[in-house]
C-alpha cells in the first residue's frame, strides 16, 4: 500500500476471500517504485507522497485493523531505487550508509502508528533486500523482519545467526523449497515470504507446512494480482479452495510471530 493506492481496487482484489486477514506492507512516503514495470500507480512520481494523506485509504484500513482483519508492515521509507552502473540497488541496499536511518525509521513508523492507532512489529524491505546496517536499523526500531535468504551473510554475526543462514541454506538444498517457519535470531525474529509462483507450488508448501506445523506467508502485491486475473485465481483458488477446506488457520504475520516472542 501507498499514497496512491486505491481502496476500490483492494476490494476488488480481495472480494472473494470472505474477509480473510491481509497483512498489507505500507510504504510511509512512496517515490516512483515503478521501474522493470512495478506498481505503475507511482509511475512519474518525484516527490515523497505521505501514506497519511490519503484520507480515505488510510479511514479504511483504520477500520479493518479495529476490525482484526488486518494487519500493518512497515515497507521501507520512499521505496525508491538507485542505480550503481547497471545494478539496480533496493532502498534498503542504498541507503546503508545513511547515518540517521533509525531515526528515518523511527519517525515514519510513529507517522503510521499515530496515524492508524496500531503497533507495527514487522518489517519487510522493499524487494526483500537489505544490508546488515539497514536491517540493525530497523531492529533499533522494535520491529521483527520478513523476507527471503540472501544470498550473501547479511546478519549481525553470531553463532545463532550462522546457524540460521546455514539451515536455511542447507533446508532449501534438501527439500527445494525455502524454510517457510519462524527463525529466532540474536535480536529478532524472522520469517520467510513466498512467492506466488504456481497453483502446484502453492500447495506443496501448504502441504509440507501442514506436516511440519509451521506457518506459511504468502507475499503478494495488489497491483499485480490487478492487473494479472489468472495469477489472482491461482491465489483465491489456493486459498478458499484448497488450504481452507484442509484445515488453515487465517493469521496475519504479527499474529504469526507474537506466538514465537
Amino acid at each position: 500500500m501507498n499514497f496512491f493506492t486505491k481502496v476500490e481496487d483492494i476490494q476488488a482484489v480481495y472480494k472473494d476471500f470472505n474477509d480473510f486477514p491481509i497483512s498489507f506492507a505500507v510504504i510511509p512516503a512512496v517515490k516512483d517504485v515503478s521501474t522493470k514495470r512495478a506498481c505503475p500507480d507511482t509511475a512519474g512520481n518525484t516527490e515523497p507522497r505521505l501514506f497519511i494523506e490519503n484520507s480515505e485509504l488510510t479511514n479504511w484500513l483504520r477500520d479493518r485493523l479495529e476490525q482484526n482483519k488486518a494487519d500493518v508492515l512497515h515497507h521501507g521509507i520512499n521505496h525508491d531505487y538507485r542505480f550503481a552502473g547497471d545494478r539496480r540497488l533496493a532502498e534498503m541496499q542504498w541507503r546503508d550508509a545513511q547515518p540517521t536511518l533509525a531515526q528515518e525509521i523511527a519517525r515514519y513508523k510513529k507517522q503510521l502508528e499515530d496515524n492508524l492507532d496500531y503497533s507495527i512489529k514487522c518489517f519487510v524491505a522493499p524487494s526483500n533486500k537489505i544490508s546488515k546496517r539497514c536491517l540493525d536499523a530497523v531492529v533499533a526500531n522494535g520491529m521483527d523482519f520478513s523476507g527471503i535468504v540472501p544470498l550473501e551473510f547479511s546478519r549481525r554475526l553470531s553463532v545463532k545467526n550462522l546457524y540460521n543462514y546455514a539451515f536455511r541454506w542447507w533446508h532449501r538444498f534438501i527439500n527445494n523449497i525455502p524454510w517457510p517457519g519462524v527463525l529466532k535470531y540474536s535480536d529478532h525474529l524472522e520469517v520467510n515470504a513466498c512467492l506466488l509462483q504456481s497453483g502446484a507450488y502453492l500447495r506443496r508448501m501448504f502441504d509440507y507446512c501442514i506436516k511440519h506445523n509451521l506457518p506459511l506467508v504468502i507475499n503478494v502485491h495488489y497491483w499485480h494480482l490487478r492487473d494479472n486475473p489468472d495469477e489472482l485465481e491461482t491465489l483465491r483458488s489456493f486459498v478458499m479452495d484448497y488450504a481452507l477446506p484442509k484445515g488453515a488457520e487465517p493469521a496475519t504475520v504479527s499474529k504469526i510471530l507474537n506466538t514465537y516472542r
